[in-house]
């Protein structure tokens, strides 16, 4: 399984995943292998019903990979019933996502909600995903407190920690909107703060 994860590292696809049929012949990862498939077929020249299939079977496994991929595939398509069905698995915490839920399938749940107009929903998805370390959910809730919304008061001061999250991992519109003075003692001491923080979350 190591050697099959290092092949698909190195772009050697099909050495790969002869390598992740044999684990899972042996009954090991058999999801991986499910869900390796599946991201063959969505590379061009894609054939996105070979990808749903490969995912399915893998969502059938409870493989989180496989389940947020098709939940994501079917968002594509527009068939929000079934993304919601699929996504919803693995992004509630202590589920098929784990302890935290997985961050994507929290993305997408967030960008559905927002989608259809609720966005306190959208919010709570995209903090979900944020406190997770995805990045482009620490930009959307930048955006959100920012300028404010339906349901959701104006707070400058949030969205800022949300950017500097965001800069501190590595978002280069993040980074290129935070001005970095040379002297850390320069910046404002609630900045210092949540720098701090974020650096023994492991952020920084």
């Amino acid at each position: 399984f190591q050697q099959a994860t290092e092949r698909w590292q190195l772009q050697n696809l099909m050495g790969a995943i002869q390598l992740f049929l044999r684990s899972a012949q042996k009954g090991h990862e058999v999801g991986e292998y499910c869900f390796r498939w599946g991201q063959y077929h969505e590379l061009p020249p894609s054939d996105i019903q070979q990808a749903l299939r490969w995912y399915s079977r893998g969502a059938r496994m409870n493989h989180k990979g496989s389940t947020t991929m098709l939940g994501k595939l079917h968002y594509a398509l527009g068939q929000k019933d079934k993304a919601e069905k699929w996504l919803r698995r693995t992004a509630a915490p202590r589920s098929y996502g784990g302890e935290f839920g997985d961050s994507l399938a929290q993305w997408f749940m967030g960008e559905m909600s927002f989608q259809a107009g609720e966005l306190r929903k959208a919010v709570r998805w995209w903090k979900r995903s944020a406190e997770n370390g995805d990045v482009d959910a620490m930009m959307r809730l930048f955006t959100v407190f920012s300028q404010g919304g339906s349901g959701i008061p104006r707070e400058p001061m949030l969205g800022r920690h949300w950017l500097l999250a965001a800069a501190a991992h590595g978002h280069q519109e993040a980074l290129s909107r935070v001005a970095w003075p040379a002297s850390p003692e320069k910046r404002p001491q609630v900045e210092r703060i949540w720098l701090q923080e974020m650096q023994d979350m492991g952020w920084v």
